[in-house]
């Protein structure tokens, strides 16, 4: 009896179970079906919400892009804002080296100036150098955009640089007067009977005089040097052996013609060691005096001639390069 009790309590309970169980499932289908029926949207609203993603999506993305745009531009603007600076510090820079090649031009234009008074040639003066260097200031708007500093600086060392340049070609073209000078100034000294064509005592000199042999007043066309036979004679200026001879009155004798319209003639020699079309040097030994030709004794009869005009040698012996001006006659 009590098992039969025992098992119709079983019975109960699993129909119990049973009952719960088809009742909560029941219970879940009836819960889903109502939650399928509370988010149930219509067509619009889905439209709505599709757009609305759509454009917060966008928003989102041009975000991003501006975000990484805006790092790229400060990125740009930082490198431009060093460069900018670069390019202060060497314009700075190229300034203060062109300020050091305007001390040394500067320099050079004292030493000019020095060579200048040495060589008793034309000094050029301050003021003209300064019109050398002259005009009005040039405007280059090219960095304007960089801002008024940076403009200014650009354009202060501009017109240094166009300085420069004017001062430059100015005392290039100085330099290059100067020294046509001083090569013609030294090519006529070379060139112009300037010494004492030999050792001796002068015992004739240039002018009318009465003939030692003749006794007869006639004009003596130069200077008579006497010494003792084989004393050296010397080539008064650089020049071209022009003749070689032996005169009745000259004995032997050479001329020498030489630039500028110079000529020498050297008389009464002894022995001549130069040729015809030979180049020589001034203070170059030459000859020998002698007594050869009309002579009263040994002696050098020297004369100076300058476009077939005699001069008196005596203005041409111990003469400086200062002391010889180029003229017409």
């Amino acid at each position: 009896m009590k098992q039969r009790f025992f098992l119709l309590v079983q019975k109960d309970n699993l129909r119990n179970l049973r009952v719960k169980f088809v009742k909560r499932f029941s219970d879940f289908f009836s819960v889903e079906n109502s939650i399928k029926k509370e988010f149930k949207i219509s067509r619009k609203q889905g439209l709505y919400f599709l757009f609305s993603a759509l454009v917060l999506g966008l928003l989102f993305c041009g975000s991003i892009l501006y975000i990484i745009r805006s790092h790229n531009e400060t990125i740009t603007a930082q490198n431009i804002i060093n460069e900018n600076k670069q390019l202060q510090e060497r314009i700075s820079e190229i300034s203060n080296e062109i300020d050091s090649v305007l001390v040394k031009i500067k320099a050079m234009e004292e030493w000019e100036d020095s060579i200048r008074s040495d060589k008793k040639l034309k000094s050029i003066s301050k003021e003209i150098r300064e019109m050398g260097i002259g005009g009005y200031p040039q405007i280059d708007t090219t960095f304007s955009f960089l801002g008024p500093a940076f403009n200014l600086k650009y354009n202060l060392t501009l017109n240094k640089l166009n300085q420069l340049k004017s001062k430059v070609d100015f005392d290039y073209l100085s330099h290059l007067e100067l020294h046509d000078k001083i090569k013609l100034k030294e090519l006529l000294y070379r060139n112009t009977p300037s010494i004492y064509p030999a050792y001796g005592r002068i015992t004739e000199s240039f002018g009318w005089r009465i003939h030692p042999l003749t006794k007869k007043k006639s004009f003596h066309y130069g200077l008579d040097f006497a010494n003792k036979i084989g004393t050296p004679i010397y080539a008064t200026s650089d020049g071209v052996v022009r003749e070689i001879g032996n005169k009745k009155y000259f004995g032997k004798y050479l001329a020498i013609s030489h630039k500028f319209g110079y000529q020498t003639n050297y008389a009464h020699l002894h022995k001549i060691y130069v040729k015809r079309g030979q180049k020589v040097k001034r203070g170059q030994i030459i000859a020998e005096m002698g007594n050869s030709g009309r002579s009263t004794g040994p002696h050098l009869h020297y004369e100076v001639i300058r476009y077939n005009k005699h001069r008196n040698p005596y203005y041409y012996l111990n003469k400086f390069e200062d002391d010889i001006v180029l003229s017409k006659n």
